[in-house]
């Protein structure tokens, strides 16, 4: 469900060791936590390594999604126990409830994805995109403890989004497959 461009991120690397290296020196106050240069924190270290690793802070990103419903993957930290509260918006089927609303088109499904239609094609139909938003915890102990800190080191970084992406894909994987195998008619 995700993919992580390590050649890439070696043979494009201006340090001539990592790409995505370069941008966490770049964004290093992303991982700036009450006063530390970059914070032991599992939750707020494995964030900002996520941030910087996706588009729009890296373009191209050294991490990216294969699941064509996948709009947005964020994460915000939990206020209830430091935990980190995944937010994954999926494009899904318009809802029975809607179904007899006529006049819409649907998402478009191109370039590997769901995506919304251009503007000349909604000036000739307006459309109706229906997604839903998955909101999970993933625990701290589930997180990457970064070896390094107070430094901010790319093996660490790696770890943290690598370990993230496995957690996400456990959680979303059963929900896509269900969403990918319905009925015609019933998915899109």
């Amino acid at each position: 469900m995700f993919r992580f461009h390590d050649i890439d991120d070696r043979e494009r690397a201006s340090d001539g060791v990592s790409r995505y290296g370069a941008y966490l020196r770049q964004n290093i106050g992303r991982f700036a936590d009450w006063g530390e240069l970059v914070t032991a924190d599992p939750a707020v270290f494995s964030r900002a390594a996520w941030e910087v690793a996706t588009s729009p802070v890296m373009s191209p990103p050294y991490l990216d999604w294969t699941a064509e419903r996948v709009q947005s993957v964020t994460f915000t930290a939990s206020e209830h126990d430091g935990s980190l509260v995944a937010r994954v918006q999926l494009a899904v089927p318009r809802p029975a409830a809607l179904a007899s609303v006529r006049g819409f088109a649907e998402w478009d499904r191109w370039n590997g994805g769901y995506c919304e239609p251009y503007d000349d094609a909604v000036a000739r139909c307006p459309a109706m995109l229906t997604s839903t938003l998955v909101l999970f915890t993933i625990s701290t102990g589930d997180l990457w403890r970064p070896l390094h800190a107070p430094d901010l080191d790319v093996r660490d970084a790696k770890r943290a989004v690598k370990r993230l992406a496995a957690a996400l894909e456990a959680r979303l994987s059963p929900i896509i497959r269900t969403l990918d195998t319905a009925p015609i008619g019933a998915a899109q």
